[in-house]
């Protein structure tokens, strides 16, 4: 083997494989939204903002946390919460519902990490709106039937949802 082809080798085999190993170990993450573009997000940890919404209102931020529900209709919103917390009740992110009956965030980002970015917003949702979002997570009638009244929502707007580990199918 002629000389500059063994040194080639030499060096070509271990950049190959250091590449190929990046690619083996790297996460997996599907963006669903849209990311907030030409501003300056600021970290903020989800349970601050749980405990003191109104705090970080109108604020564009960004928190992690673990998908905690998914629209079980069409995937159209998520809520997430403080990872391995238990918690079941969060941030609420919702999301433009996706057309011809195609899901938009698939069922197994159940229980994935998830980077959220966007606006917080804290509002009021209505009986009705409760029963709604009550339904396309699949709750029973009776379930749906114990809500009464008002509620105050923390729902991240105008944002985006990276979750990580899953992968976009058309089974999804």
């Amino acid at each position: 083997m002629p000389r500059s082809l063994a040194f080639s080798l030499v060096l070509i085999v271990p950049l190959l494989l250091s590449i190929s190993a990046c690619n083996f170990i790297s996460t997996r993450v599907a963006t669903f939204g849209s990311p907030v573009i030409g501003e300056s997000l600021e970290q903020v940890e989800l349970a601050s903002v749980l405990a003191a919404p109104q705090q970080f209102s109108g604020r564009t931020i960004e928190i992690r946390g673990e998908v905690v529900d998914v629209c079980q209709k069409k995937g159209c919103w998520l809520k997430m919460a403080p990872t391995g917390s238990g918690e079941k009740d969060g941030v609420f992110v919702k999301f433009t519902c996706p057309i011809d009956g195609e899901r938009l965030i698939p069922m197994n980002a159940m229980g994935q990490p998830v980077r959220v970015e966007g606006t917080l917003v804290v509002e009021t949702i209505s009986e009705a709106e409760r029963r709604h979002y009550a339904s396309d997570a699949g709750k029973t009638d009776a379930e749906i039937g114990e809500i009464v009244g008002s509620a105050t929502q923390v729902r991240i707007a105008s944002g985006a949802a990276h979750v990580e580990g899953i992968e976009i199918t058309p089974e999804s």
